[in-house]
This record gives structure tokens, sequence and C-alpha cells, in this order.
């Protein structure tokens, strides 16, 4: 491969060679994911934790077993960067008191509250789930990169992210789950 295109693994083992171009490059591949890991922790702090993240991958880089698997290792360091963070603060936000029996009161809202409503929603799946949302609908990664992300199948994948969309059509109380999960 030629260097304007370097493998992570090419770039991994560069930066454990001490070239610090070399992991300027993955940071600049991987720092919006890393971002979107980060905002689970909360409004305001995905920028210090993407520092973090990125400061922790580069001090321990040495230790990645597979160079090839730089993204899923550094996804997994942002995922506890964000539960030690979780854990620090402890502030959580209660459902809205209008969800009751999993259906949402009749809103009528405009696309910016809709959009922090069903934001505030995607925050309360299960980590698994959210991460799948996530990658899948909010970083627009295919069904192939986000298997790979979260170290599944594709089909394990896809049902994660059809069981995560029929939670949230629950609680935004559609009469039935979403329909099928994009391919």
């Amino acid at each position: 491969m030629n260097d304007a295109t370097p493998t992570d693994g090419e770039l991994v083992r560069r930066t454990a060679a001490g070239d610090c171009d070399a992991f300027a490059r993955l940071y600049d591949r991987y720092a919006r994911l890393v971002r979107t890991v980060a905002g689970d922790a909360g409004p305001g702090l995905a920028e210090d934790i993407t520092h973090d993240v990125f400061l922790r991958a580069y001090r321990s880089i040495g230790t990645l077993r597979d160079a090839e698997r730089f993204a899923p290792w550094l996804v997994g360091i942002a995922r506890r960067v964000v539960q030690e963070t979780r854990r620090r603060n402890r502030t959580r936000e209660p459902l809205p008191d209008d969800l009751t029996d999993g259906r949402a009161a009749e809103h009528d809202i405009d696309g910016a509250d809709e959009t922090a409503y069903m934001l505030a929603l995607v925050a309360r799946l299960p980590e698994e789930e959210r991460r799948a949302v996530q990658f899948f609908f909010l970083n627009g990664r295919d069904g192939n990169e986000t298997a790979r992300l979260l170290g599944r199948s594709r089909s394990g994948t896809y049902s994660l992210i059809t069981r995560a969309v029929g939670t949230l059509a629950r609680w935004m109380g559609a009469d039935r789950p979403a329909g099928e999960v994009p391919q």
C-alpha cells in the first residue's frame, strides 16, 4: 500500500516506533468516531473525553495485540473513559414525566426539540444497542463497519439495531415497532 493511505496496522507500528505523525493520522481518522462514543457521557464532555482517549491510546499503543484492530481497541478505551466519567459525575436525567406505560404523550414540538427528545431516548438504551444506533444511524456507517466496531456478526448487529429501533418506537408511542432496518 502506498504511503498516501497506510493501513491502521502500519500507522500503529510506526507510532509504536516513535512516529508522532503516524499517530496524528490515526487521530484524524478516528476522532469523529471517538467523539460520538464520548457523547454518551453528557453534554460538553465529548472533547475532553476524546483528548483523554487518544492520550491513553498513545501511551498504551504497545499493548495492542493486533495492530489492524486499532478502531475496536480505541472504541473500547472510549467506552471505559465514558463509564469512568459517568461514575464520577453520577448525573442521570429521569425519563420525561409524560413517558408512562411505555408510550409518550402527544407532543406539539418542533424539529430541534424532537431531535433532542430522540437523542435523550437513544441515551437510555442499553449500551450495546445505543452504540449500534450511534454507529449505524448517527455516524452513517454501513452494517459491516458497525458490526466490526461492535465485534459482532453482521446479522447479530442488525438484530441488535432492530431491537433498539423497536424499543425507541415503543417509547415514542408508535402503535407497532418500526419497519426493517435498512441494509
